[in-house]
C-alpha cells in the first residue's frame, strides 16, 4: 500500500512530502512551528529559512489545510521536497484522504493527458 503522503506528493506534483529533516538546503519548502525568543509559537511556510519573508512566510495561527496545499502547489516542481515538521498537525491524514478523494477524477484526467 502506498503511503498517503506519497499519494499527496504525486497529486501535487512534488517529489516528496516528508517529516524527515535533513538539512535546510535539502528541501524546497519547510512547514514548521518555531518558537520566538519570548516563548511564543509561530508557524512558518518558507522556501528559504535564511531569508524569511515575514509578510508571506510567518503565521501567528496555524495555517489551514487549504493554505498549505496552495503553498505546496506554488512550487510547481516535480523534483521539490517538502519538509513538514509534524505531518499530523499540518496535513492530518483525514484531510489528505478527503483531498485525494475530492480530486481523484481531476488527477486521473491529468495523468491520462
Amino acid at each position: 500500500m502506498t503511503n498517503i503522503y506519497t499519494q499527496l506528493a504525486k497529486a501535487l506534483n512534488v517529489a516528496k512530502i516528508t517529516d524527515d529533516y535533513k538539512h535546510s538546503n535539502a528541501h524546497d519548502l519547510e512547514i514548521a512551528e518555531w518558537n520566538t525568543a519570548d516563548n511564543y509559537d509561530i508557524h512558518i511556510m518558507t522556501s528559504d529559512v535564511y531569508a524569511i519573508n515575514f509578510e508571506y512566510d510567518v503565521y501567528y495561527y496555524q495555517p489551514n489545510f487549504s493554505d498549505i496545499i496552495d503553498r505546496i502547489k506554488e512550487l510547481n516542481n516535480s523534483d521539490a521536497i517538502v519538509y513538514v515538521s509534524d505531518l499530523e498537525q499540518y496535513l492530518p491524514e483525514y484531510e489528505v484522504e478527503n483531498y485525494l478523494e475530492q480530486h481523484e477524477e481531476e488527477l486521473q484526467d491529468e495523468h491520462e493527458a
